[in-house]
């Protein structure tokens, strides 16, 4: 098993790459000041996987950070997968800490230091109507409200600073419900960076907007980043919508996936309900563990 801890960079993400593992959050986090590595893992010739790795010092340690990777291949069997994630730490050019998170919930050697969690991905490569029937009953019904209401829906990407006050519609959504989420700054950098790489789909009526909602894209995957709606949205059941809207013009583009983010059925469950009921598959997390 070879790994290249200094590839080109020309295959910018594979096929199923997560957010934290694809080429412009690498870039954002690079311009924040952490050091990035990537990493190719090759056996008999074979590209097996690819990970990107995020560096930071924190006094006399490095800590090596793997998060929701590496993205394999069909080449990288479940066998080959668990050797080369044994490989990786060894083999790097630099002595680190590494902090590796469980992209599968199958377990792995290490310390654990963060519990694993339960994710929601959409499928976007079935037709419209097999997405729109794989929906729960209860979502599909909001959704066709929804559509009644009559709202003006726009789908485009993020422009700064003219979107600005509806991201700041979230900002305060964000303190008043006390959740955590990326910093805002993240979100100016990413735009900075990949403008063309945003879609916020928004809802108006009668020119006062409803809701909107943020995704980062990173072909072929895009992910549910932020979004927003105030009383008037929610009682039209606004979010049903952008995300139908969101998902079809995805679809459109060839993306295969929009991830949906956590499901946390004890502290969100009307949340988990909500990512659920988009008819998206659920995928379980492992801890995240450090090793040498």
């Amino acid at each position: 098993m070879n790994i290249d801890f200094r590839p080109p960079d020309q295959q910018r993400n594979l096929p199923g790459t997560a957010l934290q593992q694809c080429s412009t959050y690498a870039d954002v986090m690079t311009a924040f000041g952490c050091e990035t590595v990537l990493a190719d893992i090759h056996t008999s010739g074979a590209l097996l996987g690819r990970a990107r790795i995020y560096l930071r010092r924190f006094g006399p340690f490095r800590l090596a950070w793997l998060p929701r990777g590496p993205v394999w291949t069909d080449a990288a069997t479940t066998a080959l997968q668990r050797s080369a994630l044994s490989a990786l730490p060894r083999a790097a050019p630099w002595r680190a800490v590494w902090a590796i998170g469980g992209e599968s919930g199958a377990a792995r050697h290490g310390l654990p230091v963060a519990r694993g969690c339960d994710m929601a991905e959409l499928d976007l490569t079935p037709c419209a109507a097999d997405r729109r029937a794989a929906q729960h009953g209860k979502w599909r019904n909001r959704l066709k409200r929804a559509e009644n209401a009559g709202l003006t829906i726009t789908a485009r990407r993020l422009s700064l600073p003219r979107d600005a006050a509806l991201l700041a519609f979230e900002i305060a959504q964000r303190q008043t419900r006390k959740y955590a989420a990326l910093p805002h700054v993240f979100t100016e950098k990413w735009t900075q960076l990949a403008p063309d790489q945003t879609l916020i789909v928004t809802a108006e009526e009668n020119g006062t907007p409803l809701g909107f909602m943020l995704l980062l894209l990173h072909a072929p995957v895009a992910t549910y980043h932020i979004g927003w709606s105030g009383p008037r949205g929610r009682a039209l059941n606004v979010h049903n919508l952008l995300l139908w809207r969101a998902s079809q013009d995805l679809a459109t583009r060839g993306y295969t996936r929009l991830d949906l983010g956590r499901t946390d059925t004890a502290r969100t469950p009307g949340i988990a309900r909500f990512k659920m009921g988009t008819g998206a598959a659920p995928k379980t997390l492992g801890p995240t563990t450090l090793c040498l």
